[in-house]
This record gives C-alpha cells, structure tokens and sequence, in this order.
C-alpha cells in the first residue's frame, strides 16, 4: 500500500510535467490558421452564463456532415465535449478547433471508448458539406490518431440550435456576415449534464482530462484516471485544473518517513536475531 500510494505520487509528478511541457510546445499537426488579431471582436463577458449542473436536451435533432439526421442522443452517450461554432468563421472559430486538434493526442484517455466530441454550427445557413469539409481539415491535422466516428460535425434548424445554447447559457448573435459568441466549449455527461466550461481557443490536455472524467462519473477507471484526481483540483477563480503540490509533496513526505520507520524497526530486528 505505501509502495502503491508512493508510485501515484510520482505518476503525478511526471504527469503535471508533461503538461508544462505540452503547453508550451506548438504541434507542428495542428491547424495553426492565420488570424488578424484586429479582426477578432469578443462579445461581451455576460454572453457566456455558465450553467453547471443543468442539462442540454438530447432529444434535438441535428444534421451530420454526411446528411444524416442525428439526435444528440444517439451521439453523447458518454463524456463528450460539445464545441459551438461556425464553420465559415474567419477568425476564432478555426483557432478554438486548432487548438483542440492540438491538445487531444495528449488526452490522457481513449477516444471513442472513453469520450466522444460533438461540434454543432451556429449558423443555420451552414450545411452538411460545410461540416464535412470542416472534420476533413482538422481530422487531417490529427494525422488519423482520431478515430472519425468519434468527432461530429453537425448543422440544424435555429429551433434545435438555440435549444442547446440556450440551455447551456451560451449566447450568440449575427453581426452582418459574422457572429458575435463565446469562445467556449462544454463538457457534457451521457445524460447531458454540463460538469465543465472551457474557455478561450487555447486548450490544456490536462483541464480537457480531467473534465471529462469529471463528466465520467467515475466510470472511466484506469490507473492514469485515480493519478490525476489526486494531484489536480479545479481552481473556480482561475478556471483550470491546478496541481496539488501539498498534497502531493506532504503525501512524499508521509509515505518516505514511513517507510524510513519500517526500515528502522523490521531492520533493526533482523541485525538482533
């Protein structure tokens, strides 16, 4: 047991320092799209209420990037992140699913069997050919490490469209050819509960990890998945998940103390017999 909880401290030492590295690496995969930053207009901060604990409703239809008719029922049936767009954005839209294609090959789970990506346009004038030229360019990026059933690009109806922002405070607006929004994802679980918002086109693997073992309910058991739960915790005020260092450090301590002590004693006894 001490030996168990010694490797979980340092699994979480090596994990928090891959991410720091992850971080600053730029993937030479990824989509790194052209922006002008003059061009970027961020709504105002209200436009994004964040609606934890409330439900999307999973019974509205959307159309799927091969014209299919899908309910989100039949795609969110475990942790997934839902990510509102549009696909003829010119600006943040492209640096928000850049930045996604980026940081999943360092999900620490699987895709597919452990999380799924759902990925819906705001536009209603947007259409199936649209959405499956958008999953062409960033599954292209992933260079075929993304199973594609397991990220769907998908138009609807303005009914069904608001239905899902609306339910998970997620505000938009047309402005001439362009719409204002949130530069925002959501973790959902497979009943719809929303657990996590990410925020801003830049992702973390490790805030996308943990949000969606959060969304897993404890469902998604391997030995990575109990590591990170004991070193990371969600920090509400800077929105990200926050390395745990007193707990990590102080459980070393514990654990080296402890074992020095077993030495002592078991070692001791053995010198007399």
């Amino acid at each position: 047991m001490i030996y168990c909880h010694l490797m979980l401290s340092l699994v979480c030492i090596l994990f928090s320092l891959q991410t720091v590295f992850a971080s600053e690496e730029i993937r030479t995969t990824a989509v790194q799209p052209m922006v002008n930053q003059s061009q970027v207009v961020e709504p105002p901060p209200n436009w994004l209420d964040e609606r934890l604990g409330d439900y999307i409703p999973l019974g509205t239809v959307f159309t799927d990037s091969n014209g299919q008719q899908r309910t989100l029922s039949e795609l969110i049936d475990r942790p997934t992140l839902v990510v509102p767009v549009y696909y003829r954005c010119r600006n943040v839209c492209n640096m928000l699913l850049g930045g996604l294609a980026e940081a999943i090959p360092d999900i620490q789970l699987k895709a597919g069997e452990d999380y799924r990506i759902v990925t819906f346009s705001i536009d209603t004038d947007e259409t199936p050919d649209l959405a499956a030229h958008s999953k062409k360019t960033f599954m292209t990026a992933l260079n075929g490490n993304f199973p594609e059933d397991s990220w769907h690009f998908l138009t609807g109806d303005s009914t069904n469209i608001r239905l899902v922002t609306d339910s998970a405070g997620y505000r938009f607006q047309k402005k001439d050819e362009d719409f204002l929004h949130p530069v925002a994802a959501f973790v959902v679980s497979d009943k719809g509960k929303i657990v996590r918002y990410l925020n801003g086109y830049r992702f973390l693997s490790l805030d996308l990890t943990m949000a969606l073992i959060e969304a897993s309910e404890g469902r998604v058991g391997n030995p990575i998945r109990k590591a990170i739960s004991f070193c990371f915790s969600y920090d509400p005020a800077g929105r990200r998940y926050t390395f745990n260092l007193l707990r990590v450090s102080g459980t070393v301590i514990l654990l080296t103390l402890g074992t020095f002590l077993l030495y002592l004693i078991f070692g001791g006894r053995k010198k007399k017999s």
